[in-house]
């Protein structure tokens, strides 16, 4: 992480694990921002004195984002396949899918809240087995996120045996996630803007690496931390969990994870299976994909963790 985020966070931690009131000097974190800010060399980004408490809040969140937008500003760019109409549901009007995309605003909802809650950000999207959903599912939450304002959200391709992604998103050249992990490349140089304002996208990137050996790299775990840091929430669409190593690596580094189980499809074993692989403290629901519209108005339905004692 960059000397910018690990002062800001150190400053924090110093005065107590929940900024508030109570618990921190909001005029010593922003002071604090502002010179990291000046030692990474980007321009002073206010000059007004804060207001209290508040005041000095919202100064210190519109430092965090404009020094993000700095830090992007050069990334490449791409625009979303006009040909890949069921994978972009929430980014077009449709009248035939549309129960599908009041689906995916009301998961959205309830992920918002849950991330207020618990502070959440970055989550892990995955199924049992291939062929579920869970990269279709990933795509459009991220743009429903992605709709919401001053919430920049970062997708990633981490299925980097699949790139399904990737493929979806048109395969864009390299660099990707696999050269971030491999050989250091600078994090702006591969990731993506998309033409859906506050929507970025990492694509998987080319090796020849196994991906377990990428993903047990302290690379992957720092990179994750730097994307936490860096947005609103990233959301990373994984292997699915069975029968490889990829996922347990993956979400190790997460704070939550998506299962997704596709109607008529997922057997009662495979999601048993599945289950017993995920950490049920991080589990922030299931979603049930393909239901038909006779048996249930929403073409995803989200059930939330039940609370535990």
């Amino acid at each position: 992480m960059s000397r910018f985020f690990n002062e800001t966070r150190k400053t924090f931690k110093q005065q107590g694990a929940v900024p508030g009131p109570a618990s921190v000097n909001v005029d010593e974190a922003v002071d604090a921002m502002k010179k990291s800010a000046a030692a990474e060399g980007l321009p002073q980004l206010v000059s007004a004195p804060p207001e209290p408490l508040f005041g000095a809040l919202r100064e210190a969140t519109e430092i965090a984002s404009k020094v993000t937008a700095t830090r992007l500003e050069k990334c490449r760019s791409v625009r979303l396949p006009r040909d890949q109409e069921r994978s972009f549901l929430s980014a077009q009007y449709n009248p035939s899918m549309q129960a599908a995309v009041e689906a995916y605003r009301t998961l959205r909802t309830r992920l918002v809240k849950r991330q207020t809650d618990e502070g959440t950000r970055s989550m892990v999207i995955t199924s049992a087995q291939q062929g579920e959903g869970k990269t279709l599912t990933a795509m459009n939450l991220a743009l429903c996120y992605a709709n919401i304002q001053n919430w920049p959200v970062l997708l990633v391709d981490a299925d980097l045996r699949s790139r399904g992604l990737s493929r979806v998103m048109g395969d864009p050249e390299s660099p990707g996630l696999s050269e971030i992990l491999e050989s250091n490349c600078p994090y702006q140089s591969a990731i993506l803007a998309t033409n859906v304002p506050n929507l970025y996208v990492l694509p998987a990137g080319l090796t020849s690496t196994p991906p377990p050996e990428l993903f047990s790299s302290s690379a992957w775990k720092e990179f994750v931390g730097w994307a936490s840091e860096s947005f609103r929430l990233a959301i990373i669409d994984s292997p699915p969990v069975l029968d490889l190593a990829d996922f347990e690596l993956i979400s190790a580094a997460c704070e939550s994870t998506l299962l997704v189980v596709r109607a008529r499809n997922t057997n009662r074993e495979s999601l048993i299976r599945a289950s017993a692989s995920i950490d049920t403290t991080k589990l922030a629901g299931v979603i049930l994909n393909g239901a038909e519209e006779g048996q249930n108005t929403n073409y995803y339905y989200h059930r939330a963790r039940p609370e535990t004692n």
